[in-house]
């Protein structure tokens, strides 16, 4: 089993979503400003720092990483843009109330470039994340689809299931439930 759903999950393990940020810029050519988002990348904002996802490759497979502020200088669209960048937040489209807190329950990556029960060999390609669904509290749920013609699709579990159902048959499924981390305080001399 590679280690994608168990890498995410660890970013996530013991935090608590606060947003879904999109960049995108806004367009003020015409009478009313409009916001056109570009989410070629994505920030899940947690109570501590921020987990970047990307598309990336042929925009076919995503990846993750531990991020400390959102920054777009590697996205070439983002970072030449005439127009002023900003992030949207999808909070509350996405979960409801953008004043709660949620906790991930489980992660659920999509791979391929593995086989289900083996091993990955020396000179094989490198596993990748196809697609990541991460459960939260309140039975929320964020799918992540980074094969979408404008970047990463942010869906729900309706959109995780016509995705599989499309191309669930060229991945393997990991998926994790994250354990919280305790974090203990040291007592002061």
């Amino acid at each position: 089993m590679s280690t994608r759903a168990r890498e995410v999950a660890g970013m996530v393990a013991g935090r608590r979503l606060r947003d879904v940020l999109v960049p995108g810029w806004i367009d003020r050519d015409d009478d009313v400003p409009e916001f056109r988002p570009q989410p070629l990348v994505v920030w899940l904002r947690l109570d501590e720092g921020l987990v970047r996802f990307a598309s990336e490759g042929q925009y076919d497979h995503l990846t993750a990483r531990q991020v400390t502020a959102a920054d777009w200088a590697d996205v070439e669209l983002l970072a030449e843009a005439e127009d002023e960048v900003v992030l949207a937040s999808c909070g509350e489209q996405l979960f409801g109330d953008g004043r709660d807190e949620w906790s991930c329950t489980a992660v659920r990556a999509y791979v391929s470039g593995v086989r289900a029960g083996t091993a990955t060999s020396a000179g094989a390609p490198a596993p990748v994340m196809r697609s990541l669904a991460l459960d939260f509290t309140g039975g929320h749920s964020l799918f992540l689809d980074p094969a979408w013609t404008f970047g990463i699709r942010l869906g729900n579990k309706a959109d995780e299931a016509d995705w599989v159902a499309k191309h669930g048959n060229a991945t393997v499924l990991e998926a994790l439930r994250p354990a919280a981390q305790v974090h203990q305080q040291t007592p002061h001399p």
